[in-house]
């Protein structure tokens, strides 16, 4: 295959950048996966950048299939993976998307604990947006407080051994595994369920 361009390679990151699916097309097969795979513009900006920072999910589908693992968590310049760039544009599909990935081919939760330049993961990045992130923020945290719990549940299984633990139903040693993030949990809806009683109470002497 022939090799693109500066000003091709340019154009297919910009048809990254705005969604022109079938342009991406006609470059890939044009140009083969290498060429996918070295485009990069003058930030090291790859195509992955593009589409994840601008939600275009139908770009990322296409274009995973054939993008090496090391390429899904590459960072620019700043020091920013793609997954990043989605997350500070709160692009909840493309953040799902991307760590539902298979890990043996660049995705999962490693790339959620992977740090910027900034030295800031995944969940960190999103509180660090600010305001309008809530919902991705609030992904990532459901996401790894389910994977990691289940991750402490298998292994308190694993590791509970000896003593009366034998032929014990998952019941007790689930409430035991989630001790820290159960408890943060059941205060925090506490706390919604009081601010809701005040609530109530205010309307009732108002009324």
């Amino acid at each position: 295959m022939s090799t693109p361009t500066a000003e091709e390679v340019e154009d297919f990151l910009l048809s990254c950048r705005y969604g022109e699916l079938e342009e991406v097309k006609e470059f890939v097969e044009k140009f083969g996966r290498e060429a996918v795979v070295e485009a990069k513009d003058e930030r090291g900006n790859t195509c992955l950048h593009m589409c994840c920072g601008n939600g275009h999910l139908d770009v990322l589908e296409y274009l995973l299939p054939f993008t090496p693992a090391a390429t899904i968590s590459q960072t620019n310049e700043a020091g920013s993976p793609p997954l990043h760039w989605a997350i500070l544009n709160n692009h909840v599909a493309i953040v799902r998307y991307l760590v539902e990935w298979p890990e043996e081919k660049g995705g999962g939760i490693l790339l959620l604990k992977q740090k910027s330049k900034a030295g800031r993961d995944a969940f960190s990045e999103a509180l660090f947006a600010g305001e309008g992130k809530e919902e991705v923020a609030g992904w990532i945290e459901g996401y790894l407080w389910r994977i990691e719990g289940g991750d402490e549940d298998e292994q308190e299984g694993k590791g509970g051994g000896g003593g009366g633990g034998d032929g014990v139903e998952g019941g007790d040693d689930e409430i035991k595994v989630e001790d820290g993030d159960e408890v943060a949990k059941e205060e925090a809806e506490a706390v919604d369920e009081i601010v809701e009683r005040t609530a109530e109470v205010d309307i009732a002497k108002t009324s």
